[in-house]
């Protein structure tokens, strides 16, 4: 780790978990004011006041990634347009057709370009990073929740198995896209990576189970729960806004997000998980 025992933060929040509450604040005020830049930029604002505050948590317990590694977080965050970028191309995958189709989610509201490429930088910008914090802060909580596990060695074999599987999960959607294949694109890419980051030393969720870390895993995919709860409550009030069609159960919702599609919040964070740890994310980044 980097020097973080000695920047524990003294069992108080550091001070811009405040300024992370202000900024959330300021951010549903001038949505609702209607200024054009609330309007427009209410959830990456948003978000950022979540890193702020989730951040702030974290350095009570000497866990701040802006006070201990800021730089790490930076890259997480450029690790974060790309990794969404990846989604974005599942959603809209003949995106070089005017009329290609979006088939999960759709926006609305948005700037023309190329202010709009602003907009989606920024927001996009967030979305590990916020994982990432939010793991950081529910890990202890899952760790008394499911303990420690007796660890053990899986076999090399499985692993490339499951990348092989991951493989053929991610290219169905691009070669035969269809509104049919969501579970597809929200399981493969952690089948794909999570071994192979595994053999390359990087972090990976196999290894964490190996080493008898339930709670990683665990606070993973509470993290992505918590996340789209927070992203769906954000988008409901912004005026920038994305909605959603799925082929089942579309008519009951909370917020914008038909009430089934909450359940890829969980498998999305373990596969931003491995694409992180992929692109960049270090072991001792955890």
């Amino acid at each position: 780790m980097e020097n973080e025992a000695s920047s524990a933060g003294g069992g108080r929040p550091g001070w811009w978990a405040l300024l992370g509450v202000a900024v959330l604040i300021l951010g549903v005020l001038l949505e609702e004011l209607g200024t054009r830049f609330g309007r427009l930029y209410l959830t990456p604002l948003a978000w950022t006041g979540v890193i702020l505050v989730v951040d702030g948590l974290l350095d009570a317990s000497g866990r701040s990634w802006l006070r201990n590694r800021p730089g790490r977080l930076a890259v997480a965050a450029a690790i974060s347009v790309p990794s969404w970028l990846l989604f974005e191309w599942y959603d809209r995958p003949r995106f070089w057709d005017p009329g290609g189709p979006e088939l999960w989610w759709h926006y609305h509201g948005l700037p023309p370009w190329p202010e709009r490429g602003i907009g989606y930088l920024w927001a996009f910008a967030t979305i590990t990073p916020a994982l990432l914090l939010l793991a950081a802060l529910f890990e202890p909580v899952a760790a008394r929740w499911v303990g420690r596990g007796e660890g053990g060695r899986m076999p090399s074999e499985l692993g490339w198995s499951l990348s092989a599987v991951g493989l053929v999960l991610a290219a169905i959607p691009m070669l035969w896209p269809s509104p049919y294949f969501a579970a597809d694109v929200w399981i493969a890419w952690v089948l794909l990576l999570d071994p192979i980051n595994r053999a390359r030393g990087r972090p990976s969720m196999i290894g964490a189970l190996e080493a008898g870390t339930r709670a990683r895993p665990v606070a993973w995919l509470m993290a992505g729960l918590a996340a789209g709860v927070l992203w769906e409550s954000i988008n409901w009030v912004a005026g920038a806004r994305w909605t959603y069609t799925v082929p089942f159960g579309g008519g009951l919702k909370l917020f914008e997000m038909p009430v089934l599609g909450f359940l890829g919040f969980a498998p999305f964070a373990l596969e931003s998980f491995a694409i992180w740890a992929f692109l960049g994310g270090r072991t001792s980044d955890l």
